[in-house]
Formats: structure tokens, C-alpha cells, sequence
């Protein structure tokens, strides 16, 4: 990528940095112009919108003095963008693609919209409200599925970079570019917060989460959904 990346002066995310502590920020990918407005579309290749890259590039200049050491991103391209905003002018660090990081599936409701699927399949919605755990009739995750996946592919990484603060006695500061519903489903690992809870993490796009993760499924919520502003 070249270095047209940049908007101006960047508002930058500021935090005393405890560097015996693994640094784990989150963020997800900036707004997206899917086909048509108000449609489900989860797992799916939809495009960042223009504000979206505008977005994206943001917060990856707030995370530019950061001396990131691990870089990982869902494996779609609007969750890659994002990525290769944070990897902007660094030098020793890849993108690691995570398959496990993908937004939720949604099956037959992706491409349509509430009112559509009530419309098509009445029982769908209510269904998957009163039990998110474990309905998919969709054809998609239920958010047990899903919660699973994503957390397995968080917990190996999380070992990895723990097991190499004990080894070393230092500690890493790693980004993960990602989506709505994993960001939500390692926040709640981390908080205790069952899935009927999720919805108290407000993630807006393009914003950035961070946390001190201290130990295994132990970790410090420093901020949740913090959004770098556009420049005056």
C-alpha cells in the first residue's frame, strides 16, 4: 500500500502503555455499501463504503505510534482493508489471515431484510430470539455456533503470545482487525457476559477496543468502541 493511506493529522488512541501487560486492541472494519439498504449480510462479501476506507484509514493512523507485534484479520475484504491501514509504513510485521474472525453466518437471510424475511419465513426472527444459542434453521451459525468458532481461534493466539511473555518477560501489543460479532464474542469471553448480553457492547465501525489481557480468559477492559474523529 502506498502512502496515500494517511488523511492528515491523526487523532491518536492514548493509554499509559504497561509494558508487562499483553495489549490487545480490536478493531472493526469501517462502514460498508452493501447492494441494497437494510439487507443481512454477515459472513458475506459486502464493500466498504467511502466513508468506510475513510474510517479505516483513521484508525489505523490512531494506532500509529504503537509498536504492534502481532497482526491478525478476519479473511474478508473489508476486515483485510482495515488491516492493511493498521500495516501502513511498518516495517517486520504481515497480516495474518484467521478464518475463525469471519463475520457470523446468517444463511438464507443474507441479501434480504427484516421485513423480508418476516415476510418469507414468519417464524425465523422469533425463533432466534428465544433461543440464539442454539437455533439455525437459517442455515447460518446460532450465536453458540459461533461464539465457539471465534474462540477458537482467539484462545491458541492468546496461549501463544502469553507463553511468549513467560518465556521472554515481555509482553506483546497485538491488533486484530475483525467484525461486529467477534469483537462482541471476545469482549463477553472476557467480561463473563452471556450471549443474552452481547448487545451492551456499542462497536460502532472503524472503532478500536482494548483491553490488558493478564492470563487466560483474564483481561482488563481499557475501552470499548472508541472512534477516531475525522481531522478539522
Amino acid at each position: 500500500m502506498g502512502n496515500n493511506l494517511g488523511l492528515g493529522t491523526a487523532e491518536v488512541l492514548e493509554t499509559p502503555c504497561n509494558k508487562r501487560v499483553m495489549r490487545l486492541f480490536i478493531i472493526r472494519h469501517g462502514a460498508v455499501q452493501p447492494p441494497r439498504p437494510g439487507m443481512f449480510y454477515g459472513g458475506s462479501e459486502v464493500p466498504l463504503s467511502d466513508l468506510g476506507q475513510q474510517e479505516a484509514r483513521r484508525a489505523g493512523d490512531a494506532l500509529r505510534h504503537r509498536a504492534l507485534d502481532r497482526l491478525w484479520a478476519s479473511p474478508l475484504s473489508r476486515a483485510r482493508f482495515g488491516a492493511e491501514c493498521v500495516l501502513e509504513g511498518r516495517e517486520g510485521l504481515d497480516i495474518q489471515l484467521q478464518d475463525g474472525f469471519r463475520e457470523i453466518a446468517r444463511g438464507r437471510w443474507v441479501g434480504l431484510t427484516a421485513e423480508e424475511i418476516d415476510a418469507q419465513f414468519p417464524e425465523d426472527r422469533e425463533s432466534h430470539r428465544r433461543d440464539p444459542r442454539n437455533w439455525r434453521d437459517h442455515g447460518g451459525e446460532s450465536l453458540g455456533d459461533f461464539r465457539t468458532r471465534v474462540l477458537g481461534a482467539w484462545q491458541p493466539l492468546e496461549r501463544e503470545c502469553l507463553e511468549h511473555e513467560q518465556a521472554t518477560g515481555l509482553s506483546l501489543q497485538v491488533c486484530l482487525v475483525s467484525h461486529l460479532f467477534p469483537t462482541r464474542a471476545i469482549l463477553a469471553h472476557y467480561q463473563g457476559v452471556d450471549l443474552e448480553g452481547w448487545d451492551q457492547f456499542a462497536i460502532p465501525t472503524a472503532s478500536i477496543s482494548e483491553l490488558e489481557v493478564h492470563g487466560p480468559g483474564q483481561a482488563e477492559l481499557v475501552r470499548v468502541g472508541w472512534k477516531a474523529e475525522a481531522a478539522q
